[in-house]
């Protein structure tokens, strides 16, 4: 028997963990399958040149960057979410090492760009779950607007648009660039 294509899916994180998912990203929210499209070129690109940006936290032993790897948010139950990149410091990675399954931690960046399939309350609901499991920094990129929203502790919320610096907070004190950096070669 085949499923309806609009039929919600609930699952446990266990069961999250072996579900058959389409292609696309798949994330759980409060036990409900989440499945959005592949982004395309644009998003691809905008990723790719934030992780190299970030790289040198990796060479320096500060700690690692992620890209759409799941973080069970354990403040929010039956919850995982797979922001497009990630950074945990050091000191907050797994004693054990970082295995199969979702990190058992909260990244302390999460690095979100805005996709052509998500909705403002989809990015909203996301933002908020964010902030709900305490992680410290977060980067809304937005590729059409060319902006990046920072979400630092409970501070309002920073637009900054291409010619503004963005710098890493209190989570990566020493990062300092270009808005701009990461929309290089991008079509209007």
């Amino acid at each position: 028997m085949s499923r309806a294509a609009n039929a919600r899916v609930m699952l446990t994180v266990d069961e999250f963990l072996v579900y058959d998912v389409p292609d696309g990203k798949a994330e759980l929210v409060r036990g409900e399958l989440r499945m959005s499209p592949s982004p395309g070129g644009r998003h691809g690109a905008v990723v790719t040149a934030i992780t190299r940006r970030l790289l040198y936290l990796e060479d320096r032993g500060l700690g690692r960057l992620l890209s759409n790897a799941g973080f069970e948010l354990v403040k929010l139950p039956k919850t995982v979410r797979a922001p497009d990149l990630a950074f945990v410091r050091a000191d907050h990675l797994p004693p054990g090492g970082i295995g199969d399954g979702p990190m058992q931690v909260s990244p302390d960046l999460a690095v979100e760009v805005v996709s052509p399939s998500d909705t403002h309350a989809r990015i909203r609901e996301r933002l908020d779950d964010y902030r709900t499991s305490s992680v410290p920094l977060v980067w809304l990129v937005d590729p059409r607007r060319r902006t990046v929203t920072v979400i630092e502790g409970d501070r309002p919320p920073l637009v900054l648009g291409e010619q503004d610096a963005l710098d890493g907070g209190t989570v990566i004190p020493d990062l300092r660039c270009k808005v701009g950096e990461f929309f290089q070669g991008l079509s209007p």
